[in-house]
């Protein structure tokens, strides 16, 4: 047994790249896979990252890159977050210990990392029609290369999924599609293509069966051919009676298997023989998401991914840049006190106050896209089973159901990823916004999410949904401002409401109690801090930076004022238009591209009000913007890294603020 150990060790240290994998013996395989297999283990489980997907899928992937030549070849994986084995294949094994840190490897298959890697992806359901495109252009090659797209099933009940598939089969290209099928997601797979690919996995039983009878019938001589022959006209019809038909072959793609995704070599002789077969080829894997790991069968919830450390809680700006930032100190201007309040996160925050509307509202509903333990909502659907649905990665699908719900009279809560949403843009705008629907948005991960980088950020939300009519938006600073919001968001009737919260925990301390807050009226900004010639209009999570900013210019005798917007849309132009009048200078602060969020509408805002004259006065403000520059940021290792980067902690903004009053006395 040492030696065994030792060699398999060696192996893996051999490997460079996937030339060395193509040296090695078949026999070597095997203790291969259980040498990546520990590395993983040891390795992802200290660092964080996409555990279980990716022990699941160690001898696939040997075995891809074993059949065939990625240099030359085309590999893409779907979502990618099950790319970590085929990352240690491709020579970056040493960079594992920067797994998802700032500066380090990358937790989704990133072109600027390796000439192996051909897409930066991270959304599900688009890696059929990505391999579609490359296997047209692969077409008119002389010596075309393979074309192979990897996905699981969650993925595979993605509508563009199926698009593709249809497109696909009567394309007249060549490529592979490996369906990774472990039963799950990040949670558990739904859908009637679940129910179906269950099917297939029992019909296993069934095709071992017929390869035993074959290898008996073979040996009878004479008349074993003639009833072979008549069993295989009996094995059509017994297959479609349990298997209901391949939907594959429906759609013109050649369906092999199902084979065993674990064991290598059966892999590596399944895949040597479907690479030679034209046309579009479906090859259907069995794995185990987390196999190797003790939870793997008792707990594979919590196989989705490893996390090495809680979340960070931002710290006070320190008084070597700022000065002093305890509690809001009392002055002429204003007085806040700070409530202290367990720590939360916004998600658990947000699905309490939905669980508790919801106790004494029977039209409310959740509806999530294959996400139900991210969004937080396994407790409403323990709670209200018959009120709570998951459709599957099928963002668009979401939407449209809730503006049916809405219609009938429901009070609709899609709780989603705000980088989702973006996938069932068309759906917002006309089954929802268009048709004045109350639909809730529930937009978690908005902002900066550290380790899942640029597919993950969740930037763009405020740009992309203040465009259309009818709709509002607003970003809770705190756990009671998201039981305010929610609240009014399930009661409004003129239409659409969007929230957004960052992933990160609420703040331990409240700027106000629920009873000195002002009301929560769409359109309608608080002021937290009151006085001087400079006013913070900051949004959602970004006040409690804000606040420590404008308290670290206070304890160095600037007078600063301080605004949480609450609602980005309507945006409260009447204490806008008093600031114009009575300030010099409005800084907007949000975690959200400068582009198209609160910024803009500040700016948009001051140009519709009159410039002087008249009753309301001159403006004399001049407003600036503190948000995410114009360029895609990259992982790093925790939100407040990359907040940090950009200037928007409580430092960055104390600096900014600083910089602008000095700019005004030059």
């Amino acid at each position: 047994m040492p030696d065994s150990k030792l060699r398999a060790e060696a192996l893996l240290d051999r490997l460079r790249s996937p030339e060395d994998l193509h040296a090695l013996a078949a026999s070597e395989l095997p203790p291969l896979c259980e040498e990546i297999r520990s590395f993983l283990l040891e390795s992802v489980q200290r660092t964080g990252g996409h555990l279980g997907s990716n022990l699941g899928v160690v001898e696939l992937t040997v075995a891809l890159h074993r059949v065939f030549d990625f240099r030359r070849d085309r590999l893409v994986f779907d979502v990618s977050h099950q790319s970590y084995v085929h990352k240690i294949l491709t020579g970056r094994k040493e960079g594992f210990d920067r797994l998802r840190r700032t500066g380090g490897l990358c937790g989704f298959t990133h072109p600027a990392e390796s000439e192996y890697d051909l897409f930066h992806m991270g959304h599900a359901g688009t890696s059929i029609s990505l391999g579609l495109g490359l296997a047209k252009a692969a077409a008119h090659e002389a010596d075309p290369p393979s074309v192979v797209s990897v996905i699981g099933d969650a993925s595979l009940g993605a509508g563009v999924a199926f698009e593709a598939l249809n497109h696909a089969g009567a394309s007249g290209v060549n490529m592979l599609v490996v369906l990774n099928d472990n039963e799950w997601s990040i949670s558990k797979s739904v859908g009637a293509l679940a129910r179906y690919l269950t099917r297939i996995r029992s019909a296993r039983v069934v095709q071992r069966a017929q390869q035993e009878i074959h290898g008996l019938l073979q040996s009878i001589p004479l008349i074993g051919k003639k009833v072979e022959d008549v069993i295989e006209q009996m094995r059509e019809v017994l297959r479609h009676t349990i298997v209901q038909g391949h939907v594959f072959e429906e759609f013109g793609v050649t369906y092999v298997g199902p084979v065993d995704g674990h064991d290598v070599d059966y892999l590596v002789e399944s895949l040597e023989r479907v690479r030679k077969l034209e046309g579009v080829v479906l090859l259907h894997t069995l794995t185990q998401k987390g196999k190797g790991h003790p939870d793997a069968l008792t707990h594979p919830e919590r196989m989705h991914a490893a996390k090495p450390t809680a979340p960070k809680v931002s710290t006070p700006v320190s008084a070597g840049v700022a000065g002093d930032s305890g509690r809001l100190r009392k002055c002429e201007a204003a007085s806040v006190a700070a409530t202290p309040v367990p720590a939360r996160s916004y998600t658990q925050a947000f699905a309490d106050s939905l669980r508790a509307i919801a106790e004494r509202d029977v039209r409310v509903h959740a509806i999530t896209a294959g996400m139900p333990s991210g969004t937080g909502l396994l407790g409403f659907q323990e709670r209200f089973p018959n009120r709570f649905h998951d459709v599957g990665i099928c963002e668009q699908h979401a939407v449209a159901m809730a503006a049916g719900m809405a219609k009938a009279g429901l009070r609709p809560v899609v709780a989603i990823y705000s980088t989702f949403l973006q996938r069932a843009y068309d759906q917002v705008f006309q089954e929802v916004a268009l048709q004045h629907l109350p639909v809730t948005f529930a937009l978690d991960r908005a902002g900066l999410v550290g380790q899942d980088g640029p597919t993950h950020n969740g930037v763009f939300d405020l740009a992309y949904l203040r465009v259309l009519p009818g709709i509002a938006l607003a970003a809770p600073r705190d756990e009671t401002d998201m039981r305010r919001m929610l609240d009014a968001a399930i009661r409004r009737d003129e239409g659409p409401m969007a929230l957004r919260f960052p992933r990160d925990l609420v703040p331990s301390e409240e700027l106000l109690p629920a009873e000195e807050r002002a009301p929560m009226e769409a359109g309608r900004a608080e002021v937290l801090i009151d006085g001087g010639e400079l006013v913070l209009w900051a949004s959602g999570a970004l006040v409690r930076q804000g606040r420590e900013a404008i308290e670290a210019l206070r304890a160095r005798g600037v007078d600063a004022g301080l605004v949480d917007a609450r609602f980005v849309k309507p945006l409260d132009e009447e204490l806008l238009a008093q600031h114009l009048r009575t300030k010099r200078h409005i800084v907007s602060l949000e975690e959200h591209q400068r582009s198209g969020g609160l910024g803009s509408a500040m700016l948009e805002a001051a140009g519709r009000l009159p410039v002087g004259g008249g009753a309301r006065g001159e403006q004399r403000a001049r407003i600036r913007t503190l948000g995410v520059p114009d360029r895609y940021i990259e992982h790093a290792s925790s939100r407040d890294e990359q907040l940090a980067s950009l200037g928007l902690d409580a430092e960055g903004v104390a600096r900014s603020l600083a910089g602008i009053l000095r700019a005004s006395l030059v």
